[in-house]
């Protein structure tokens, strides 16, 4: 079985060393030159989260807390890709800017950018170390070495290719991987015993409401959990990225919308295996910090033979994210942060850029190896500091201001964190999106009287 995986492994890497002779310029490298077809595309878009968090964390929460608390993921990250499709695809193609860093330099300024390029970088940090902590238990599982150890192997594994082959490396080993995916599922939710949906009935009543209780503040709480990758992943580089590697703009806004459709039904796979844990296996979920439920699930009734398909789909799925989470950054710190560097050239600055990244990934990962404590903050941080100046941005242009998007990105994640300091019963995430408005308004006011004044 180990030497399976590792086969696999090596055989993405080498899909991935193959693709990077497509690499000759930073365009290329960044955004895959704008050249992928329909199918890569989509297979791209589909990848941006479907990781460990997916596959591990979201069918172990169902598994002890029900439906409502994976509203997130998968169902957040499927409205996230939806929107893209049908809202920003088509102005984010036609944005003249190298990185989504240069759109707030663009209509707010060089100190707006100077601000929201640090933020972005930062928020993509917890979400690389956790696919990195992921792949270091996987290669741990088969190979007996302490994690410790495992988790600089996986770094360098992901490395070998995306340092070299950027863009179009990750496009072409995520359209093999997407593949072993959905097969690697849909074989795991096959071998269940026969018949086992039938006893969904015998499921603690509302563990499978969809919706929440007309109750307190749980509509508020509801909505915030579609919000958190559904609108905090909108503002990020990896989703701009991802949307301007397409062909052109058409084939972006398909490939979101497809890429939607697919995330949610094939998201909703791991869902099923984590139900079936809760009415076979529920001692499984009394013992924290032990093998994941749904491996456990793997190993108990997949045959062996057959088991190389779900850790091929669980590698594949982990390969895809961190592999395209490191690009993110390191586009924006290659462009906006190191862009002055003249005696490097674009492509070197860049490649160095994935390399940085992933030290300072691993370094996190080896230091914190809990994958949910990693994940949790990052889609929120962006959308609390940098939702509402994009939006204003794409749409009302006239009301650009960089006072109103610095204040704006300052009291987002001050009335976030402070309020999540004090627990509250609404979700600190409404406290910092009002911080956020307050402060883009305010800071527009201000400005606006400055320039009268002078």
């Amino acid at each position: 079985m180990g030497w399976g995986v590792l086969g696999y492994v090596l055989l993405s890497i080498g899909i991935g060393v193959w693709a990077a002779r497509r690499v000759k310029n930073s365009q290329d490298f960044l955004v895959a030159g704008r050249r992928l077809p329909l199918l890569w595309a989509m297979s791209l878009l589909f990848s941006t989260w479907f990781g460990s968090e997916t596959i591990l964390g979201a069918s172990e929460t169902i598994a002890q807390e029900g439906l409502l608390a994976v509203i997130e993921d998968p169902f957040g990250s499927a409205l996230c890709l939806f929107l893209v499709g049908v809202w920003l695809a088509r102005p984010f193609y036609r944005l003249p800017v190298r990185t989504f860093g240069d759109f707030y330099a663009l209509y707010f300024g060089k100190w707006t950018e100077r601000v929201a390029t640090p933020l972005m970088i930062i928020s993509y940090f917890g979400w690389i170390a956790a696919q990195l902590v992921a792949m270091g238990q996987v290669l741990s599982h088969f190979s007996g070495m302490s994690i410790s150890w495992t988790i600089p192997i996986a770094t360098g594994l992901i490395l070998s290719y995306t340092m070299w082959g950027g863009m179009w490396s990750v496009a072409a080993v995520d359209l093999i991987q997407n593949v072993v995916i959905v097969v690697g599922l849909l074989v795991l939710v096959a071998f269940l015993p026969e018949g086992w949906v039938s006893r969904l009935n015998d499921l603690p009543e509302g563990f499978l409401r969809f919706v929440p209780p007309a109750e307190g503040t749980a509509w508020m709480n509801y909505f915030a959990a579609w919000m958190i990758i559904g609108l905090g992943s909108l503002p990020q580089q990896d989703m701009y990225q991802r949307v301007v590697s397409a062909q052109n703009e058409t084939t972006a806004v398909r490939a979101a919308v497809v890429a939607s459709i697919l995330y949610l039904t094939i998201g909703l796979l791991p869902l099923m295996g984590g139900l079936f844990v809760r009415l076979y296996h529920p001692e499984w979920l009394q013992k924290t910090g032990e093998t994941a439920p749904i491996l456990r699930l793997v190993e108990s009734y997949m045959p062996k033979g057959v088991q190389i398909l779900f850790w091929g789909a669980l590698v594949s799925a982990i390969m895809s994210s961190a592999s395209g989470g490191i690009l993110a950054p390191a586009a924006l710190l290659a462009e906006n942060v190191l862009g002055s560097w003249q005696r490097f050239s674009p492509l070197a600055r860049a490649r160095f850029s994935v390399f940085i990244v992933a030290l300072i990934c691993l370094g996190m990962g080896l230091y914190q190896q809990n994958i949910y404590d990693l994940v949790a903050e990052s889609s929120i941080f962006s959308l609390v500091t940098l939702f509402v100046p994009m939006v204003v941005g794409l749409h009302l242009p006239r009301y650009c201001s960089a006072y109103g998007a610095i204040s704006s990105m300052l009291l987002g994640v001050i009335g976030y964190y402070l309020m999540e300091s004090v627990g509250t019963r609404i979700h600190a995430l409404w406290y910092g999106m009002l911080g956020a408005l307050v402060g883009y308004v305010g800071g527009l006011i201000v400005e606006r009287l400055r320039t009268i004044r002078l």
